[in-house]
């Protein structure tokens, strides 16, 4: 069987609805999240794939990152037509995106025990990037910051100046909404831009949503005395109105393993990137 792939538009939303809820009955959000992936905020493309005879079977959101790395995401196959090609067909249009767009990068993360998902990337030349796990906090607050001295930065480069020395401790990735973005110059204009960067001068934290902000917020990173970083992000994302946080850092890193479960985080399990890069 062959499968047809052309850019989805608002108007296929409920087909798209169908296939997610199909797909993955458990976790939906692509209706909550309509309005970013439609938006001119979020660079790229949603893909649906159809039968020859135009029923919609498959999709999937090829985004643009700031630096034009290529974030693959919503991968969704109606169940009755997995394993018949469907996600081969999506990734062809993925990797003619990334060509389209000059791409230095494409990556995208799938559960630790999903061999299909891997298999079906390095069929299209990605190669095992990192392993990340994650931690969640449920806000039930309210929380007194024990620094009220935190402010937010708006200028990129003091923001690298202090994300930078902790970039190797959480690096190769920075994490918001289970994307992974690369730790570059293209980063730090992006986050200031969202107001997700604060400090009071000695300790950083970053905190934000790329999407679904009603859902949680995530800390991308940390830096200093965890004992002020962690409690200020929790009273800031009460703040804000969130009901959740989360983080994600490197599996090997056992420090911030237990700085995180100390401050009542618990495993919400482990994660990997996988990625192509242009040779």
């Amino acid at each position: 069987m062959s499968f047809i792939t052309r850019p989805a538009t608002m108007d296929d939303l409920e087909d798209l609805c169908r296939i997610e809820i199909s797909a993955l009955p458990s976790l939906q959000y692509m209706y909550d999240n309509r309005n970013f992936y439609f938006g001119e905020e979020n660079k790229g493309e949603m893909i649906l794939s159809s039968t020859e005879d135009g029923y919609a079977v498959g999709m999937g959101q090829y985004s643009v990152l700031p630096d034009g790395a290529g974030w693959l995401e919503i991968l969704r196959v109606q169940k009755e037509y997995q394993g018949q090609g469907v996600g081969k067909s999506i990734y062809k249009r993925y990797m003619e995106l990334a060509e389209e767009t000059n791409a230095p990068s494409v990556a995208m993360y799938t559960g630790i025990t999903n061999l299909a998902s891997k298999g079906l990337a390095e069929i299209n030349g990605f190669t095992l990037a990192a392993a990340y796990t994650g931690d969640d906090l449920i806000l039930e607050g309210p929380f007194d910051a024990p620094n009220p001295d935190f402010a937010e930065v708006t200028d990129p480069e003091e923001a690298k100046k202090l994300i930078a020395p902790y970039v190797e401790k959480w690096g190769p990735f920075f994490v918001l909404n289970r994307t992974f973005f690369h730790y570059n110059d293209a980063l730090y204009p992006y986050l200031c831009k969202n107001h997700m960067v604060y400090s009071d001068g000695e300790n950083v934290v970053v905190l934000g949503a790329r999407m679904l902000h009603e859902r949680g917020l995530h800390i991308g990173m940390y830096g200093g005395d965890a004992n002020i970083c962690l409690p200020f992000a929790a009273a800031k994302a009460y703040e804000l109105g969130s009901k959740k946080l989360t983080v994600m850092y490197p599996s090997p890193q056992a420090t911030l393993r237990e700085e995180i479960l100390a401050a009542s985080y618990k495993d919400s399990g482990e994660l990997i990137v996988m990625e192509w890069k242009r040779p």
